[in-house]
């Protein structure tokens, strides 16, 4: 299994879309949360002290996190549906004794991958904001910290379904438009329709949703504010 996990790390590392879909993450993470703390600041007469670093630190979080989770599906999904693109897919079966260690190995390296674009890109959107912000002071560190932990497990999860979707479709750039139509605009169609049809309920288990349940239900809300589904039953 360690042997496979290395040729498929060295793989990996020899073509060019494992940094290529990780340069967007982290940009986002690198300028977001300092772009957005002049238009806080100027908030905070507004809304109260203590504002502009809480909610710089929540826009520039969350907008990478969203991007991390995108493109850990979309690495899974060019990890897996590549195979099948080029055809390797039957040597890489035929040279391996069991196919269900290959798959494994697959999985795992998305996930690892995942892991490691979300660990880049949470750094660099905290350290931007301490750099420009000045730290935490307006925000609870214990609930970011719960904020950036949950993000480890969605980018997992998120990487876990693209190369699952690569693996059934066996098709690269299906996968690839699948994933991007669902998350701005599939999810959201099929939420209305669950809700209109008077399913509503279902609608929170849908991918999206309950990756923003997992990330926003670990921190501390106000006791008026209630969601419809809490970790950990996101």
């Amino acid at each position: 299994m360690t042997a496979l996990l290395t040729a498929e790390f060295r793989k990996v590392l020899s073509l060019r879309y494992w940094w290529i879909l990780g340069i967007a993450p982290l940009l986002v993470g690198l300028f977001c949360g300092a772009l957005t703390l002049p238009v806080t600041r100027a908030l905070e007469d507004i809304v109260g002290p203590g504002f502009a670093e809480a909610a710089a630190a929540a826009i520039g979080i969350s907008f990478a996190l969203a991007l991390v989770f995108l493109f850990a599906a979309l690495f899974g999904v060019v990890n897996t549906g590549s195979e099948f693109q080029h055809r390797t897919v039957v040597t890489t079966f035929l040279t391996t004794r069991g196919r269900d260690r290959v798959i494994a190995t697959k999985l795992a390296t998305a996930v690892i991958f995942g892991l490691l674009y979300c660990i880049v890109a949470e750094m660099v959107s905290a350290l931007t904001i301490l750099m420009f912000g000045g730290g935490f002071s307006g925000a609870d560190f214990g609930d970011v910290a719960a904020v950036l932990g949950s993000g480890l497990l969605c980018a997992v999860l998120w990487a876990l379904i693209g190369a699952g979707l690569g693996l059934l479709t066996g098709s690269t750039t299906g996968s690839v438009l699948a994933i991007c139509g669902w998350i701005p605009f599939g999810e959201l169609t099929v939420s209305l329709i669950l809700h209109g049809i008077g399913l509503g309920a279902v609608a929170q288990f849908l991918p999206g949703q309950a990756t923003w349940y997992t990330l926003f239900t670990v921190v501390t809300l106000p006791d008026d504010v209630e969601m419809a589904m809490t970790w950990p039953l996101a």
